[in-house]
This record gives C-alpha cells, structure tokens and sequence, in this order.
C-alpha cells in the first residue's frame, strides 16, 4: 500500500498522506471535520453525514471496482455506498485531513457484478 504525501501552500503547510492500495484497508476510526469534506456534485450533501459516521467508527474500504486508480475507495454506509479519496494526517490513519465524494448510490447488498473470473 502507497501513501504519497502532497504540500498544502497555504501560511501553514501543512502534509496530506493520500491513500492508496490495490488491496481492501482497514482503517481505525478516525476524526473528521465535517468542512474537510468536498463533494463533486451537490445532491450528496445530504448523506454526507452518514459518510462521516461510518469515517468516524473505523472499518474496512475498498478499492473501487474496474477503475484503474489505486486512490478511489468504496465505503459502504448503513444505507449508501460512497467512491471516495481520503487523505490522512499521517501513517496512522487515525485522523482525515481531507475526503473528496466522487460518487454516492444507494447501497444495493444482494447485487453482484460478475468481472471475468472476480465476483464483487
């Protein structure tokens, strides 16, 4: 798994670790504030707030399904599956310093998608 760290200009620089992995990570739970979240397209905002929570109580994300980034992650909430970027304070994990929501579904579990020989 790649963590590249990437300069803020701003008065204080300060260091993001973007995450990265071809693999699933479990992540601790970590802190967030709710203004270090961006959104691509405004009808997310209103489940933000369960994105969050599910940040905020640690678990398992994924990397998303076909596209080749190694930066883009599936985390599934209670009623919604969000494709994200997250960027952390340092190696621990235990603190977002920024989350991009590229994509918000509602969260469908009984559907599989057949790829070849993967099942996700």
């Amino acid at each position: 798994m790649a963590i590249h760290k990437k300069r803020e200009e701003s008065s204080v620089a300060a260091a993001r670790l973007l995450l990265e992995s071809a693999s699933p990570v479990d992540l601790p739970p970590a802190e967030i504030d709710d203004q270090d979240a961006s959104i691509e397209r405004e009808e997310f905002r209103p489940h933000l707030g369960e994105l969050l929570a599910t940040l905020r109580a640690g678990g398992t994300v994924n990397p998303a399904p076909i596209v080749q980034s190694d930066s883009l992650f599936v985390v599934n909430g209670a009623t919604r599956s969000f494709w994200v970027r997250l960027w952390h304070t340092d190696q621990s994990r235990t603190r977002i310093a920024r989350l991009h929501v590229l994509s918000c579904l509602p969260l469908a579990p009984g559907f599989k998608i057949n790829i070849g020989d993967r099942e996700l």
